[in-house]
């Protein structure tokens, strides 16, 4: 099997600027990885590159691992890398972040995910299945307790995930009507889908179309 997959970012609106909020890095075809900051806007970006910097140095480093191994050790150098950078701050308020690990292998798909983010997978005409929590508890890549699934994927499967602020309701009506109309609607198409409204909205977005051929 192998992926189609697209990502989209829109900005988050503050004052009278845009800033980078949500960032998402792929560390081969098939894996990426996201993160949504939280704290004082001019650290977002100072949070979200130390940890999926370090989590592309964690997936590096371990170039014999593979599956659900490859995304733990990608998900312990994101810890180290955010712990390092706000270790390096004055501030008492230190910016957290959101984090999502998506990854399609040979063994399954594997999802590691921690703080508000979502993962729904698409099946045929059946109910979209949720592949994160519900009650994600408190805190992000420094406080929070990641929650681990991995599945065998069908071809034609569609993985649609990213920032809780890509899945609003206008966001998920307008993806179920492209849907709806053609199954096999491109996934650049419905990354944006995903990121639109938050952009009109200013809140900002980071989203992620798969499907599995």
């Amino acid at each position: 099997m192998r992926p189609e997959a697209h990502v989209s970012v829109a900005l988050t609106e503050v004052r009278r600027a845009t800033l980078a909020k949500h960032a998402v890095v792929r560390t081969a075809p098939g894996h990426y990885a996201m993160a949504s900051a939280g704290g004082r806007p001019r650290l977002w970006q100072y949070a979200t590159r130390a940890a999926l910097g370090g989590y592309q140095r964690g997936v590096a480093s371990a170039a014999d691992a593979r599956g659900t191994a490859l995304v733990e050790r990608g998900w312990l150098g994101a810890q180290r890398g955010l712990v390092e950078a706000v270790n390096a701050l004055v501030e008492r308020q230190v910016p957290d972040a959101d984090f999502l690990a998506v990854h399609l292998d040979p063994d399954g798909l594997h999802v590691l995910s921690v703080g508000d983010v979502r993962a729904y997978l698409h099946r045929g005409r059946k109910r979209p299945k949720r592949l994160t929590p519900r009650e994600h508890g408190e805190g992000g890549i420094l406080e929070g307790e990641p929650a681990r699934l991995t599945f065998a994927p069908d071809p034609g499967d569609l993985v649609l995930a990213g920032s809780a602020s890509a899945f609003s309701a206008e966001a998920i009506g307008r993806v179920a009507a492209v849907l709806a109309s053609d199954p096999n609607t491109p996934p650049a198409v419905l990354a944006a889908l995903l990121t639109e409204p938050a952009e009109q909205a200013g809140v900002g977005a980071v989203a992620l179309a798969m499907r599995i051929r």
